[in-house]
């Protein structure tokens, strides 16, 4: 009984997530939910606490749900090092990849089924075979796979958490593509936390790069139970209103 106790405690417990900072609103009335326009690209961002195995994900990376609709008339590439979260002491939270593309017998090479919402969007040439449902991007891109990683976590990346993975490649003018960032977790003296998108054409290694936008959102970090057990569901926030 003791055991099960604490399990049922431990599941209960307070588990941090991001808010919109106040004054911010949100354009669809979501409070979980920021929504940002900036040069042709609109963007929307959901810090609040995730629903999936594993339950206490949240105290150990901090789970963003992004969708990014390009409209900026040029192709948009989508790649890790262009998120960061910035927190009040100044110390910078990556974004990082929910998988590593070398397999091996207790990591096997994954791919992920047909799901999530993307339209006009091409996946990085190196996640193809992980992802046989979407056209791969054939042009440039300046980096290749991100070498910052989620795996340190010896259960992760869970079949949930690739399945709801926001992947690199390129967005296309006039598509959307929408997922989940895992940043590393932002720290607990950090009152509030920036998401910055830096969003850049898929330009080649040799030449310069080119951002086409620049989006920061302000969240606040607080501390909230998590739901309760439930199917996932996408935050409402995802599916575009015209």
């Amino acid at each position: 009984m003791l055991v099960a106790l604490l399990t049922s405690v431990g599941s209960c417990a307070k588990q941090p997530q991001l808010l919109p900072r106040s004054g911010y609103t949100s354009a669809i009335g979501r409070r979980s939910l920021a929504v940002e326009s900036r040069s042709g690209v609109m963007m929307t961002a959901d810090g609040s606490v995730w629903d999936s195995p594993p339950k206490d994900l949240a105290t150990e990376v901090t789970p963003v749900w992004v969708t990014l609709h390009n409209g900026t008339g040029q192709p948009l590439r989508v790649q890790y090092d262009e998120f960061t979260l910035r927190g009040t002491s100044g110390a910078v939270y990556v974004a990082l990849a929910p998988y590593v593309l070398r397999a091996s017998r207790s990591r096997p090479v994954f791919e992920v089924p047909n799901g999530g919402y993307f339209d006009k969007f091409y996946v990085a040439a190196y996640l193809a075979p992980f992802y046989p449902w979407l056209p791969f991007w054939k042009g440039p891109l300046p980096y290749g796979p991100s070498v910052n990683s989620v795996w340190w976590r010896a259960s992760s990346p869970t079949a949930s958490m690739l399945e709801r993975a926001l992947p690199e490649g390129v967005v296309d003018n006039d598509g959307t593509a929408s997922g989940y960032l895992y940043f590393q977790k932002v720290g607990a003296r950090e009152g509030q936390a920036t998401f910055l998108a830096r969003l850049q054409a898929p330009t080649g290694v040799p030449e310069p790069t080119h951002q086409l936008a620049e989006i920061d959102i302000p969240f606040v970090r607080v501390y909230r139970r998590p739901p309760p057990d439930s199917p996932f569901a996408a935050p409402k926030g995802a599916v575009w209103m015209y």
